[in-house]
């Protein structure tokens, strides 16, 4: 990813959770964190073809430029 470029954000769960799907920023080809903060750095995400349901994430959403 390039200075200046937004995040690229994918949909997902963390952890053990998989009802609740998160917001989560790709920070590389291996890392992902949720927009909420969900779960531990570096902890397991799992991408999904899911709506975001995550309530926390849906918010910060409307706060990003």
């Amino acid at each position: 990813m390039s200075a200046g470029r937004r995040a690229d954000i994918v949909a997902g769960t963390v952890g053990d959770d998989v009802r609740t799907v998160h917001r989560l920023r790709v920070l590389d080809e291996h890392a992902r964190r949720a927009v909420c903060g969900a779960g531990e750095p570096g902890g397991v995400t799992d991408v999904w073809l899911r709506a975001v349901n995550c309530p926390a994430c849906l918010a910060a959403a409307g706060k990003e430029a």
